[in-house]
């Protein structure tokens, strides 16, 4: 599903997803974005909006082992394709993309690309939190995950440099994520992470900090067999995978929480201590 904008966008604009595969719509139409190196620069461009992206990086996204000696031809051939596709801008109807000493340039702005529109929910929601408006954290945080529809530009990680700009932008997702969870049970909603944080972690076994916002969201909910068991299973994997054991703040955490009944609410770890056990 791909989402629209967060304002109603003029008639002809293209809206961009890289939260999931590489998509684009227009009016509510899904546009042909053509063949695989094309989308790779497309993809490349996006990652990178509103900054300059040098040839040698469009280069080595799309042919990483052995480039043709037509690359650069074809790769004018690729941006030419994406000038059509984006058309010009709204405001003075200049080119989207354009070509300076820094390399290829492309002009984007937060309602045209589900990354930028994630990035200022998140800050958003982070300024709230950090001034204590817990509720309103949650609902900017939330606004920002709806936009997150799986693994980012998942069709384009063969790419070697499409997937390490896609694993940075899921590290985002994530920590948005855990941000989310963790406001969530300390407003003592816990219940409502439960699901989403069991399924991060099955793909994301070794990052503590989803494991403990996992704990106390169980915990809260008052399933402390499973949350203990969630520090069990952690402490067996990171001694077989590593040979280390669980951050010290996790372990008292877990400390805690067999000292508590069933009926007992486990406090949410601290966000910053949190962070500083992510593995």
């Amino acid at each position: 599903m791909i989402r629209p904008p967060a304002r109603p966008a003029p008639a002809g604009a293209v809206y961009f997803s890289l939260l999931g595969p590489l998509t684009a719509v227009r009016d509510g139409r899904p546009l042909p974005l053509g063949p695989r190196k094309q989308r790779i620069v497309l993809a490349t461009l996006l990652s990178r909006p509103n900054t300059p992206v040098s040839v040698d990086v469009l280069t080595d996204a799309v042919w990483p082992d052995d480039p043709p000696r037509t690359a650069r031809k074809n790769l004018q051939v690729y941006v030419s394709a994406a000038r059509a596709l984006l058309g010009s801008t709204g405001v003075d109807d200049r080119e989207r993309v354009v070509h300076g000493c820094g390399g290829y340039r492309l002009t984007i702005d937060e309602g045209e690309l589900d990354t930028l529109r994630f990035r200022s929910l998140a800050r958003a929601g982070r300024a709230a939190g950090e001034r204590g408006d817990l509720r309103a954290a949650a609902r900017l945080l939330r606004e920002a995950l709806d936009l997150w529809e799986g693994p980012p530009l998942n069709d384009l990680r063969d790419s070697t440099g499409v997937a390490e700009e896609a694993e940075r932008l899921e590290a985002r997702c994530l920590t948005v994520y855990e941000d989310w969870a963790e406001i969530e049970t300390e407003l003592g909603r816990g219940a409502a992470a439960v699901d989403g944080l069991r399924d991060l972690v099955e793909r994301h076994p070794l990052r503590e900090r989803l494991r403990v916002a996992w704990m106390n969201s169980l915990h809260q909910s008052g399933r402390q067999a499973e949350a203990l068991a969630v520090y069990d299973d952690y402490r067996q994997l990171l001694a077989r995978e590593l040979g280390l054991e669980p951050s010290p703040a996790m372990a008292a955490l877990y400390k805690a929480m067999l000292g508590r009944g069933r009926t007992h609410r486990a406090p949410a770890a601290g966000r910053e201590s949190a962070r500083g056990t992510t593995l």
